[in-house]
């Protein structure tokens, strides 16, 4: 006797809805010369609306190739995207808050595996992957912790980049040192990953070009984070550009400048211009953008479209007055808000958000 079964019947048995089948991943939009993935548009606080934190995905000519901060549940994001990590080598930390890099080590194992190499002889370790993952971020900021913490007072709060980087894997002191013999024993390559300091002077604005290889330049510069050393960076390859605020309080010109006629400004969107008001949360406006700086310095730079990242618990039901407060500064390109797995590719002229 012979039976048929139905399409629906089938995915139903699968576990999987007409509309998971259907669905499209997100790797699978991408087009064109320069594209980025959002993979975590939420801030630090855990949210119902289900927001990773900060995290993007910049691919070239359709690979894989850049991720700008790597926070917690970026790892999940990039799995559901799709994308294969086999040939991503570059890390943009703009700052070593647990928002921006929890999930580095997990990201960076995945690297990897999708790296593994296959029917090799038994008792070998294959040369796989050869090429390092460059981490680029902050220098330290010498700034101590107060007295009260009774901490040792020639230790800075925060770590420069390449120390971070060392402490997570390097292969005698490392936390994650397992992975330098764990990469070779799933035969995906040697592992390599190098940390490289960028100053954090967000008062004399004094870009550095990280990367010009092959077309593609990285440019970074120091911005204000209260005492937290930060970064924000640019992008541009093949005539397209980004720029990537991180966490700022937009004090001073840096962004401006950085920005200037760029394609798309994705910027740190957690505050509103008198939210939040608590009796001690003066401490995230030394912090973090109000909408009206943000329109200014939109406006000033030129930037053709405006993408809202970095989204809280207080800017989320309130975006539309986001959006209005921007648009009072004068700007006048496109606003879009900044979902999970959006993907924004900047040859493409669509309007959707």
């Amino acid at each position: 006797m012979k039976f048929k079964i139905s399409f629906t019947v089938l995915l139903f048995m699968l576990g999987m809805s007409v509309a998971q089948a259907d669905k499209k991943l997100a790797v699978d939009k991408v087009k064109g010369a320069l594209s980025v993935i959002a993979l975590g548009t939420g801030g630090p606080v855990t949210a119902a609306t289900g927001r990773a934190s900060a995290g993007y995905l910049i691919m070239t000519d359709g690979q894989p190739r850049i991720l700008m901060d790597v926070g917690g549940g970026v790892y999940a994001r990039l799995a559901e995207s799709g994308a294969r990590l086999k040939d991503l080598d570059i890390v943009l930390l703009s700052h070593l808050h647990l928002d921006h890099t929890g999930d580095m080590s997990a990201v960076i194992k995945s690297v990897y595996f999708h790296n593994r190499q296959f029917n090799v002889p038994n008792g070998t370790f294959p040369p796989g992957r050869t090429k390092p993952v460059r981490v680029f971020g902050p220098d330290e900021n010498g700034i101590p912790f107060p007295p009260i913490l009774g901490a040792d007072p020639t230790v800075p709060q925060y770590p420069d980049s390449a120390e971070y980087v060392h402490k997570h894997y390097d292969l005698n002191s490392g936390s994650d040192r397992y992975l330098n013999i764990f990469s070779r024993a799933i035969s995906g390559g040697i592992f390599n990953v190098t940390g490289t300091n960028v100053s954090p002077n967000w008062q004399a604005y004094n870009p550095v070009e990280i990367i010009n290889e092959n077309g593609l330049v990285i440019t970074a510069v120091g911005v204000n984070h209260g005492p937290v050393p930060a970064l924000a960076f640019r992008v541009d390859y093949k005539g397209h550009s980004i720029v990537y605020t991180g966490d700022t309080s937009s004090k001073g010109g840096n962004l401006i400048e950085l920005a200037q006629d760029v394609d798309m400004l994705i910027y740190d969107t957690a505050i509103m211009d008198n939210l939040p008001a608590g009796p001690n949360d003066a401490v995230f406006f030394s912090l973090h953008t109000t909408p009206t700086r943000m329109g200014q310095v939109a406006a000033q730079s030129g930037a053709k479209t405006l993408v809202l990242s970095h989204i809280t618990p207080i800017t989320d039901p309130r975006i539309d007055q986001v959006k209005d407060l921007v648009r009072a500064q004068g700007f006048a390109g496109k606003i879009k808000v900044a979902k999970d797995l959006k993907v924004y590719n900047l040859d493409d002229d669509d309007d959707d958000d």
